[in-house]
């Protein structure tokens, strides 16, 4: 412990904020400062604790903070010893150094020039995808390829293309950033009505409303890459239970295309009549359940500035 102190307050780890309570007996080794930013991860040996390590970055560096909790009354005093992310990016645990990332990146782009006709890329792009792939530049390249084919196939995406589904009101991507960075996906879902809507039109909006969210992050000096989708539940009804739209946006938008972009959905004031759907929709979407939080209007409002926050979350059965 008090190595660990010592080094964090001399600058020897880098990135590192220490809090908590120094009054119990720990042991912990942390490698040298560049592997504690690159994700390393932190080794903790106390009596009874749990140890768990994610990261957070915008690029180019993991950013991380450990935070050390007493954990109950026990006479072991154990800890929780867990590194947290920012924004919850977790896609940056494998985060590499610049050498390392430098050197995956090139490996990326020879393996996609020697396709001969894949479509282009920008380096953060290729990167974001080279950190999902926890630095494997031959899979990074895979699943890149794959994205690049069918992002070039569907083609640049107009307001006119998906005027129907903008006239809905039911989508649309809110113009601040919460107070995390990310940028903010609202869907009033009463508003989405199954039997008007064009399916391929709709999937279109979800495509371009993520596009408009890396953009927004991309010129945003506090831009986290990750997107924190508000899901207004209220007057839910069986009219509005659209599960092909619904696994077209988890399954192949977020976890096929944009990869670990899909930071948390808070679903507000849901209503009895979604719990047989969202038994249905749950297994189908498998681990990207656990971003779905069941919440009220005014547990979200806290993400926001005053007077930046989603209209729908200050108005209406949604409060309280």
């Amino acid at each position: 412990w008090n190595a660990v102190q010592s080094r964090s307050r001399t600058g020897l780890i880098p990135g590192v904020c220490l809090s908590g309570t120094a009054k119990h007996t720990m042991a912990m080794t942390v490698g040298h400062a560049s592997a504690a930013v690159r994700c390393a991860p932190v080794v903790a040996k106390a009596r009874g604790a749990r140890v768990s390590t994610s990261f957070s970055s915008r690029m180019p560096q993991p950013r991380p903070i450990l935070r050390m909790t007493p954990r109950g009354n026990d006479r072991a005093a154990r800890l929780v010893v867990r590194a947290e992310e920012t924004v919850g990016e977790r896609v940056m645990n494998a985060a590499g150094s610049p050498e390392e990332e430098a050197a995956g990146l090139a490996s990326v782009r020879a393996a996609l020039e020697a396709k001969g006709d894949c479509p282009p890329c920008d380096d953060q792009t290729a990167l974001w995808f080279l950190r999902d792939r926890k630095m494997d530049a031959e899979a990074a390249a895979e699943k890149l390829e794959e994205f690049l084919r069918w992002r070039a196939d569907l083609g640049v995406i107009t307001d006119d293309d998906i005027k129907p589904s903008i006239d809905a009101g039911a989508a649309y991507v809110h113009p601040h950033l919460d107070k995390e960075g990310r940028a903010v996906i609202v869907v009033e879902i009463a508003k989405h009505i199954i039997k008007d809507r064009d399916l391929e039109v709709s999937k279109k909006h979800a495509v371009h409303a993520v596009e408009q969210c890396l953009k927004m992050m991309e010129d945003a000096p506090n831009g986290s890459g990750a997107i924190y989708a508000v899901w207004d539940m209220r007057d839910f009804s069986g009219a509005n239970a659209d599960l092909d739209l619904a696994k077209f946006c988890i399954l192949d938008v977020f976890r096929k295309y944009y990869p670990k972009r899909l930071n948390q959905v808070a679903a507000i004031d849901s209503p009895w009549a979604f719990k047989p759907v969202w038994a249905i929709l749950k297994p189908i979407i498998g681990k990207y359940s656990s971003v779905v939080q069941f919440v009220k209007a005014d547990d979200v409002l806290k993400n926001f500035e005053p007077g930046k926050e989603p209209k729908c979350l200050t108005t209406g059965a949604g409060r309280g």
